[in-house]
């Protein structure tokens, strides 16, 4: 079942408390991204960096992966030396 693969983390919105189920490879991703830009907490990095920029139709889990894979595609063609 989908569920086995999904860890859900919780989160407080504006709206009130709030749960992103994603894969375990995102929130690592996740983490890593918060950790090289210099915060020691996920959350502080999703605060300052996902959240602000998530269009209303879509929902939170898929705007996070989405965001995860442009922050690591952009890290990865920056590293490469492609702009």
């Amino acid at each position: 079942m989908l569920k086995d693969y999904l860890e859900q983390r919780h989160i407080t919105l504006a709206s009130g408390r709030s749960s992103i189920p994603l894969e375990r490879e995102y929130w690592k991703g996740l983490e890593t991204l918060a950790y090289e830009h210099g915060w020691h907490k996920w959350r502080d990095f999703f605060y300052t960096w996902v959240l602000p920029n998530k269009p209303t139709d879509i929902s939170l889990a898929s705007h996070v992966r989405k965001m995860v894979t442009v922050f690591l595609f952009d890290e990865r063609r920056s590293s490469d030396g492609v702009v």
